[in-house]
Order: structure tokens, then C-alpha cells, then sequence
């Protein structure tokens, strides 16, 4: 039987971050969590993470960093911004995005189609 996949959930929102993290764990996902960057940094020793959330918590800046840093370190990684109003990472290079309001259904059927 294979490892479950591997998703890190990354924000400033400690309670999003958070419920979305039991909500994957939940679904048979391994969750990590970051939520700045040095937190980021501190993961990249992980063997390997399948995806990336980027929360609509971050800066279009945050968003650039965690994605070049993430992408140097696994570069199969697949990512994922959420984004809500004026979100900025949405124009990150995110490989998807979709709205934060979406629930849980839908966060757990956009990482599993982005799998690798």
C-alpha cells in the first residue's frame, strides 16, 4: 500500500489553517502546516510534498517566495492558491486557484486532482 499524499497547507490565518489541515488529514492526506516563512523553510527537509496550498493570507511576495523555494526543493510539487476578493496570489504562478468560500468538498477534490 503507498504513502498518502502529502499536502502542506501554508498561511497566516492560524484557524483556517488549521481547520483546513483536519479537513485533509481527515480525506487520508499527510498535512503540514507553515505558517510564515521561516516556518516554510523549516519543511523543506520533507522528503517529498505532492501539493501546495497557498492561503489568501499571503502576499503576492510571500506567494512568489514559497513557491520558488517549494518548487527548487520538489519540483513535481503541484500548487494551489486560494484566493478570496483582492487575494494576490492568484496572480502567484500558482499551478491552480480557487476560491477560499468553496468549502470542504471542493478543497478536497482540488488536491486530489493534483496529485501527482
Amino acid at each position: 500500500m503507498s504513502a498518502p499524499a502529502s499536502v502542506l497547507v501554508f498561511g497566516h490565518d492560524y484557524q483556517l489553517v488549521h481547520t483546513r489541515s483536519l479537513i485533509l488529514e481527515k480525506a487520508g492526506f499527510h498535512v503540514r502546516t507553515a505558517h510564515s516563512l521561516p516556518d516554510l523553510q523549516q519543511l523543506l527537509s520533507e522528503p517529498s510534498i505532492d501539493v501546495m496550498l497557498l492561503c489568501h493570507s499571503l502576499t503576492i511576495e510571500e506567494c512568489a517566495e514559497a513557491l520558488t523555494l517549494t518548487h527548487q526543493r520538489w519540483p513535481q510539487i503541484q500548487t494551489i492558491a486560494l484566493v478570496s476578493g483582492s487575494s494576490d496570489c492568484a496572480s502567484a504562478s500558482a499551478d491552480a486557484t480557487m476560491e477560499a468560500t468553496e468549502g470542504p468538498a471542493k478543497l478536497i477534490s482540488a488536491v486530489r486532482r493534483h496529485i501527482n
